[in-house]
């Protein structure tokens, strides 16, 4: 996905898992052709979905995420693809490069553990990233409720992953 200077718009982008995950996969059918993993797409259905989902993340001058999420990631890779883990990993470095991807570290014991014992380390690590960000208003993007409820709640702007392709088609 190359990456595309934001002239407006909001600043950063922070990642969940699940939009991700979603660019791996498609990349990995399109692309690598692991026609297998073609049923684990559940928003990424269509090159339109995956051009409005492109066009978003190019809006963006900052994009990141935490080594909690890569971790995520990490592990559906080792569960679900483990013949083509090398050609995948690739697609992953491919990706994060292509979108100059930051990692935001965030310490378990510096997280407030109500927050943690909530949503879990992975969820409470993203809303911390974008509670701490630096950045005036980033948006954080996800495929789970609970997290955008928790991230709206903390102040934070969040998008659901097939609110972003609804948008970039009309």
């Amino acid at each position: 996905m190359p990456q595309t200077p934001a002239i407006f718009g909001p600043q950063a982008l922070i990642f969940d898992t699940g939009p991700l995950w979603e660019l791996v996969l498609y990349s990995a059918v399109h692309n690598l052709h692991f026609e297998s993993l073609k049923g684990q797409l559940l928003h990424l259905q269509n090159e339109s979905s995956y051009k409005s989902l492109a066009s978003f993340i190019a809006s963006f001058a900052k994009k990141t995420t935490t080594p909690h999420v890569v971790a995520e990631i990490s592990g559906r890779i080792i569960r679900m693809v483990p013949r083509g883990q090398p050609d995948i990993w690739r697609l992953v470095y491919d990706e994060f490069s292509a979108m100059g991807m930051d990692e935001g570290v965030r310490k378990l014991l510096e997280m407030p553990q109500r927050l943690v014992a909530s949503v879990g380390a992975v969820d409470a690590s993203v809303v911390e990233l974008g509670v701490n960000h630096g950045h005036p208003s980033p948006v954080v993007i996800s495929i789970d409720f609970g997290l955008i409820t928790k991230c709206r709640e903390a102040g934070l702007a969040a998008k659901h992953l097939w609110e972003v392709i609804a948008e970039g088609n009309p």
